[in-house]
């Protein structure tokens, strides 16, 4: 099909209506005829008609066909293929299986809304179905088939992961490739589902409509289980607007136990302890709740046998509330998401000393500055990485390389510099995923693209043979490298993360970086003693309860331990929010399918060059028309 690259030109063809109009007016010079005596006639008025006739059809032809290959030449005619000229629309109806819709009545009517969203796609488009918790999974390809997609609808069931809207706008996004769209969004509307400075991307022509299945139903739900001394202790809540009695019982490893009754006040928490011994080392207590949530009703806890589970902050003087204060501020906020590890901070000048936290109850090791950090620092450093433990290292101003580099006194020797030019000749650059395969850069999904808003006025030039490059600068050095020195992972990051050499954490996506960061530097290893739903290791099945991590998990040496899971105790929240407040938090960007199609098209315009012969007919019939003209004149 002929398609045109620059349409508007064709407005020029207007101009083929003036040889038209000029012939209309064309008048014939009348012959000249002597007359004798004029003035002696009588003057009187005569009157006559003339009916305008075109009489050189084929010369008007000819200018009209001129004037039309001109504007046509001029709006670059292509021939396009099928796949850009038949580009269907999409809607992805997502359906939420978080175990808040578990509740059989709830779930029922996201799928009743679900098809009737199904019903309003207009024929010619294409549909498809995902669904969406902590994850989110397209089951029903884009097609054309109703069938299909009403099947898929049909057997979506919900599962234990909490809601996270992020994760299934970005694979919706990914589904449209360039072409206009819609999301139907079948939910709840938790507010929980929006983490802190949580916001997704989607393409400036992608509609996004939400299908509400309302609030749920009245919870009891366990939302906190501990071991204090030699009491379990839990904290029921209770979201219904009235006061409700129920039976709580506790059992320790494996073995009913005791159980009572308690009050708990509406909308109100109460506290219910047990007797344990020293010696238990599992329990969960359950709560009878026939009405609401069925997932949050049990809870499970393992007694923590040693496994690390915090995260420690090397900054100059120990101080986090100055010195590395949006890093406080996404690890404290994202608590959930990072596995609830507690946050200490240090100074390199006391890293191995008693005054310390110990490295050896850290997961991490985020170091922001190696100021001071002496021979014992850096060994001990060295030996908690090569021993299994995380570090994410950040090569700001204040990390001096020459002394980093003993951390990795082996294999990959890190080399760390910085320019000495004036801040006047420093280039402004960006960041760019060189492996978007990457773990850190997967959580991200369509929205990695926004990591380019991020501008770096300054940076530090790293390298370490054998490390693997994960991002680049748009000015091409190297900005993350992934080492895994020994038995540990470290990233190396080519800037600060204050806000001196860049703007990177007044952006939105430093806070899912940082996170995303540091939970790719603890994998591999327990770090805990709970794990919830959402944030499971590979390996470990996605259902409450008691169960034996993965030995990938595991040091060497470690078999047999025990991890508990639970769901997320945020998902028992019944806050909602307005779908106002959903679609503030979506990010809308520059449709690149577009513009992929402008480039396409731009592509095979210069590759077909219909406008050359569109001129050289031009000019063809130019040249007929002066020679048929100067026949006729």
């Amino acid at each position: 099909m002929l398609s045109f690259l620059s349409p508007l030109f064709l407005l020029g063809a207007a101009a083929a209506a003036v040889p038209i109009i000029l012939h209309l007016l064309k008048r014939e010079p009348e012959p000249r005829i002597k007359f004798a005596a004029v003035k002696l006639l009588k003057d009187a008025p005569v009157e006559y008609t003339e009916t305008r006739r075109i009489r050189e059809w084929l010369l008007l032809a000819l200018r009209v066909a001129a004037l039309l290959f001109l504007a046509v030449a001029f709006a670059r005619p292509y021939l396009a293929s099928g796949a850009a000229i038949g580009r269907a629309g999409v809607t992805m109806i997502a359906i939420d299986t978080s175990f808040s819709m578990s509740p059989a009545r709830t779930f029922e009517r996201a799928k009743q809304l679900a098809k009737a969203a199904l019903d309003r796609v207009p024929s010619g488009d294409l549909v498809g179905v995902m669904t969406f918790a902590d994850v989110a999974a397209v089951v029903r390809a884009p097609s054309l088939d109703r069938a299909l997609a009403a099947a898929a609808i049909d057997a979506a069931t919900p599962g234990f992961g909490p809601t996270r809207y992020r994760s299934a706008l970005n694979v919706a996004a990914q589904s449209f490739a360039g072409r206009r769209g819609a999301i139907v969004m079948v939910t709840d509307l938790q507010q929980s589902g929006w983490e802190g400075g949580d916001r997704a991307a989607v393409p400036d022509s992608t509609r996004i409509e939400l299908a509400d299945v309302g609030p749920p139903p009245p919870n009891l739900a366990v939302t906190a289980l501990s071991i204090e001394g030699e009491r379990i202790v839990a904290s029921i809540h209770n979201s219904a607007d009235e006061t409700r009695e129920t039976r709580v019982a506790v059992t320790l490893d494996g073995r009913p136990g005791s159980d009572q009754t308690t009050t708990i006040a509406a909308n109100g928490s109460a506290i219910v302890d047990f007797p344990a011994d020293a010696s238990v080392t599992a329990a969960s207590v359950a709560v009878e709740d026939r009405e609401g949530l069925q997932a949050d009703n049990v809870r499970y806890l393992v007694r923590d046998g040693g496994a690390r589970s915090g995260v420690l902050v090397v900054t100059a003087n120990g101080d986090l509330d100055r010195e590395a204060f949006y890093v406080k501020q996404v690890l404290s906020a994202s608590a959930s998401d990072t596995g609830r590890l507690q946050v200490a901070a240090t100074s390199p000048a006391t890293l191995a000393t008693s005054h310390a936290p110990q490295l050896s109850g850290s997961a991490v090791v985020v170091l922001l500055s190696s100021r001071g950090l002496d021979r014992r620092g850096r060994e001990a450093l060295a030996n908690f990485v090569r021993n299994g433990g995380g570090l994410l290292l950040a090569a700001g101003p204040e990390v001096d390389g020459d002394v980093v580099a003993d951390i990795f006194a082996g294999q990959p020797r890190l080399g760390i510099s910085t320019s000495i030019a004036p801040a006047a000749q420093w280039p402004k650059r960006s960041l760019v995923a060189a492996d978007t395969r990457h773990p850190l850069f997967e959580a991200f999904g369509s929205t990695a693209s926004a990591l380019g808003l991020v501008t770096f006025q300054r940076i530090a030039r790293i390298d370490a043979p054998g490390c693997q490059t994960v991002a680049r600068f748009t000015t091409g050095e190297a900005a993350l490298l992934d080492c895994s020195p020994g038995e540990g992972r470290a990233l190396v990051f080519a800037s600060d993360f204050d806000n001196r050499w860049s703007d990177f954490p007044r952006h939105a996506t430093f806070v899912p970086f940082v996170q995303e960061a540091v939970r790719y530097v603890t994998s591999g290893r327990p770090l805990r003693a709970e794990y919830l739903i959402g944030q499971l290791p590979p390996g470990v099945a996605a259902t409450p309860g008691i169960v034996t991590a993965p030995d990938a998990m595991l040091a060497r040496g470690q078999r047999g331990v025990k991890i508990a899971v639970n769901v997320d105790p945020r998902e028992s929240d019944p806050t909602r929010i307005s779908v106002d407040e959903f679609q503030a938090a979506v990010t809308r960007l520059k449709d690149i399918g577009a513009s992929e199609s402008r480039v396409d098209a731009e592509q095979r315009e210069n590759r077909q060059r219909l406008w050359q012969y569109a001129m050289g007919l031009m000019c063809a019939i130019l040249a007929v028309e002066g020679i048929v003209a100067s026949r006729t004149a």
